[in-house]
């Protein structure tokens, strides 16, 4: 729903309240009614469609895919890792102050040295900077060639058994971007609140992978 908006009787739109249908047209308003409300309410024309442009806006920024098979196949993939993924960060004591302040940046509190946050202290570590990954099993119920993780982004065997790695900080910053978290305790409810409407099915349908 890019460009103009065109507002039509008996359309369904949303905002940041929910979806809704157009019941009348009233000049500069319309008056709507949110599924299951039987409340009417009347809204402005031009913020209404500012609303919906900035949805779109921010769904787009988190599909990284035109193809809208691929992006299913992501979002069930994120679903998947949601569920059975790990978020790591190995980290040198030089770099700590900067990691946690970007952590804190992205989640509002301090990351926990105890979910998935290292600092180490060897000095073969510390000439390198800070270095994030994502573990999960290769999953029973789905082809590995079934994941898609978005871009470049690819998985690798980890040394663990029957587990794949992902070794990539934009990747995994990404991930915390999205409502993910260091360690395997994610949130669920707060990661699809940041899925577009249209893939949520598909992230719920990577929960059920095993």
């Amino acid at each position: 729903m890019s460009g103009h908006v065109k507002f039509e009787v008996g359309g369904r739109y949303r905002n940041r309240i929910g979806w809704y249908e157009v019941l009348e047209i009233m000049g500069n308003e319309i008056k709507v009614q949110y599924d299951n409300n039987e409340e009417v309410k009347k809204l402005s024309i031009e913020l209404q469609a500012r609303i919906i442009k900035n949805i779109t806006f921010e769904e787009e920024s988190v599909s990284p895919y035109e193809n809208e098979t691929k992006n299913r196949q992501y979002f069930k993939t994120l679903g998947y890792i949601s569920n059975k993924g790990r978020i790591e960060a190995d980290v040198p004591p030089k770099s700590a102050t900067g990691f946690e302040n970007n952590y804190y940046r992205i989640k509002g509190v301090k990351p926990k040295k105890s979910s998935g946050y290292y600092i180490h202290h060897n000095v073969d570590v510390d000439k390198w900077g800070v270095e994030m990954r994502l573990t999960f099993p290769i999953p029973n119920s789905i082809e590995i060639g079934e994941l898609n993780f978005g871009g470049s982004v690819t998985a690798a065997k980890s040394p663990e058994p029957d587990m794949l790695r992902i070794n990539n900080n934009a990747f995994c910053y990404k991930l915390l971007q999205l409502g993910f978290d260091l360690g395997s305790n994610h949130d669920v409810d707060a990661i699809i609140n940041n899925i577009p409407e249209r893939f949520k099915s598909n992230f719920k349908e990577g929960l059920l992978v095993e």
